[in-house]
């Protein structure tokens, strides 16, 4: 057989795999970032774990309530100049980075809301005591939390610890660069064992 037939199609490879490597980076981005929120932290070089909460609202896992923060990552821009990730929640940034936030009247009127309303969701006992139940015992826990929110003086400042879910990350790269290096040599096998086929993985 003529050896120009083994010639791989270099040009057809080439652009088969940027596609390819948008896609996979795009998509795998995202999950890396969203399995932040299963493990409870971030991996960059390595594994660091959130500052845990007390607050009782948080819900069962650090930074998961309903899942909202973590569904709001998504793709926003994806081309062969670059990649972009993003969260656009309103409180996205500084769960992040950490941050402080200050306290306003609006706040401490929420704040107040917040405890009225558990505080009206204790049940009594038949004798007329709170009781203490499963349920009372953590509706009264998230009414005290907001009843100390509500309590701080208007300008008080709230320090908001940083629990990064989403950024620069080495070893997220690392698996980039396998993952394509692996698809170099699979396609170079391919076009050498079909060198006919543009039909690339």
């Amino acid at each position: 057989m003529d050896k120009k037939n083994k010639v791989p199609n270099f040009s057809a490879m080439a652009k088969d795999l940027t596609a390819n490597a948008e896609r996979y980076a795009a998509s795998e981005s995202v999950k890396f970032f969203k399995e932040s929120f299963v493990k409870g932290g971030f991996t960059d070089t390595s594994f660091v774990s959130w500052p845990k909460t007390s607050n009782p609202m948080a819900g069962k896992r650090t930074m998961y309530n309903r899942g909202v923060l973590m569904q709001s990552i998504r793709k926003a821009e994806q081309s062969k100049r670059r990649i972009v990730i993003e969260s656009d929640t309103e409180y996205s940034d500084i769960q992040n980075n950490g941050g402080t936030i200050t306290v306003t009247r609006q706040m401490k009127r929420f704040f107040w809301a917040k405890f009225y309303e558990f505080s009206g969701k204790t049940k009594q006992t038949s004798s007329g005591k709170t009781s203490r139940s499963k349920s009372n015992v953590k509706t009264n826990a998230k009414a005290e939390f907001f009843k100390r929110l509500a309590l701080m003086p208007v300008g008080k400042k709230i320090k908001i610890p940083k629990r990064q879910y989403m950024g620069e990350s080495k070893t997220m790269m690392s698996g980039f660069d396998r993952w394509f290096l692996g698809q170099v040599e699979i396609q170079f096998r391919e076009s050498v064992e079909h060198p006919h086929s543009n039909n690339f993985k």
